[in-house]
């Protein structure tokens, strides 16, 4: 589906402005009485290899950069 920029503008200007909305005051109120955001407890799944660079695949010679990229027109 292609929209033209006459028909964005068109549907842009025939909607209502809206005011900027602030936070509501409730909003505040809660962090304030939580204490605000806390990280949550994450812990490590996979243990991570002693050297990443090792597992990563390696590339049998040089190449020229933009090599691996396919353009066509």
């Amino acid at each position: 589906m292609q929209i033209s920029a006459q028909t964005l503008l068109a549907s842009q200007q025939q909607q209502p402005a809206r005011a900027p909305q602030s936070p509501a005051p409730a909003f505040a109120a809660a962090l304030e009485k939580n204490g605000g955001f806390q990280p949550l407890p994450l812990k490590q799944a996979v243990p991570m290899p002693e050297n990443p660079m090792a597992t990563m695949p390696q590339p049998s010679a040089p190449s020229r950069p933009g090599a691996m990229l396919d353009i066509r027109i």
